[in-house]
């Protein structure tokens, strides 16, 4: 059931909605308008890739607590609206927000965000041997091809990850 406050913020964002809105909506998921989903580590780096995404405008990310099902957890749901928004319900766990395509001062291509004891989805791209995370990170960075990295210790690490 959609909240009063949810009902008057829909009608108020409908009549601003070329405004830069910053705020991110916690244990709410904007209905519809899918356009791709992702993996993120967290709502901030969704808010970035929503960003950089020509079409879209609006994203829901889900946290590990969103779901009971582990294979969506850090999904980041792209999504466009020809009204720049959507219907918002209640998720515990999602967290949704807006592009900042409507914010010139919150646009930046980097996250230099690092998440402790997270390894990232998706098929290994390279492996290397460094130092300390903070080589790991700077050599991703300087990869066109890298967008996330693992940086394992020797105890962590397994045979086709050396």
């Amino acid at each position: 059931m959609v909240s009063l406050h949810q009902v008057v913020y829909f009608i108020l964002f409908a009549s601003v909605s070329s405004e830069c809105i910053t705020k991110l909506f916690k244990d709410t998921c904007f209905q519809g308008g899918d356009i791709s989903t992702v993996f993120t580590p967290s709502a901030q780096y969704c808010q970035l890739l929503c960003t950089h995404h020509p079409q879209c405008l609006l994203f829901t990310f889900m946290a590990e607590s969103s779901s009971n099902d582990p294979t969506k957890w850090f999904a980041c749901i792209l999504k466009d609206s020809v009204t720049e928004t959507l219907p918002m319900v209640n998720m515990t766990g999602a967290v949704s927000g807006y592009s900042f395509k409507q914010c010139p001062q919150q646009l930046s291509a980097c996250s230099k965000g690092v998440y402790v004891d997270l390894d990232m989805k998706g098929m290994n791209y390279n492996s290397s041997v460094v130092k300390n995370a903070r080589e790991c990170q700077e050599r991703c960075t300087n990869d066109a091809h890298c967008h996330f990295f693992t940086y394992a210790t020797g105890r962590f690490r397994s045979v086709e990850h050396r």
